[in-house]
């Protein structure tokens, strides 16, 4: 069984580094659950699973943010790490993608674990949406609702990871120790850091 405390003072302690502009820190919303809080934070609207929620996102670097929930359920742990984009006067800041490890201790599970969910179209689908609303054509609706029709939501693809099919195993990965656990959420943050870098 993992000890959550270990975890959560380990990534306090190893992902400080990774905070330039803000501190980080992993605050217990409840018993079993841990979110990113910090003196530098943000509004945002976190789409995960369906749901659209409003939260606090931690200033990351230039204009990237994050957010972090990590849950301890009945032996399963859950973890998400999202980053999301804007400055620091835009009221709410736009999700680009999610990092996920949700462990159920499920070596059947069709979804890869971990995996990547990406989540920047949502920011663009939503400023045709407003248009539409805006321009109060008929036309204009039903070509953007014909166009989106016509296209897979990603938003629900699970990419994979880190698949160990090289190996003849599945593409879910346990979550079996701490260190495993603060060693890849670091992992997580220097690749992501040095891509957006790269982006830009």
């Amino acid at each position: 069984m993992l000890d959550k405390l270990k975890i959560i003072t380990g990534l306090n302690k190893s992902c400080k580094i990774f905070f330039a502009e803000s501190s980080f820190f992993l605050h217990p919303s409840s018993t079993n659950r841990f979110k990113i809080s910090g003196d530098n934070t943000s509004t945002a609207i976190n789409n995960y699973n369906g749901y659209r929620e409003e939260i606090n996102v931690l200033k990351w670097f230039k204009d990237f943010w994050v957010y972090v929930d990590i849950k301890f359920e009945n032996q399963n742990t859950f973890i998400s790490l999202s980053v999301f984009q804007g400055s620091s006067t835009d009221n709410v800041k736009h999700q680009l993608f999610r990092a996920e490890w949700d462990d159920y201790n499920n070596i059947e599970e069709k979804h890869p674990q971990p995996h990547w969910h990406i989540t920047s179209n949502q920011a663009i689908e939503k400023t045709f949406e407003e248009l539409a609303e805006l321009s109060d054509t008929d036309t204009f609706v039903s070509v953007l609702q014909e166009e989106k029709s016509k296209i897979i939501d990603l938003n629900k693809f699970h990419f994979a990871m880190i698949g160990n099919w090289i190996n003849d195993e599945t593409h879910v990965h346990s979550l079996n120790s701490e260190e495993r656990i603060i060693k890849w959420f670091q992992g997580i943050l220097s690749h992501m850091k040095i891509q957006l870098e790269y982006l830009e």
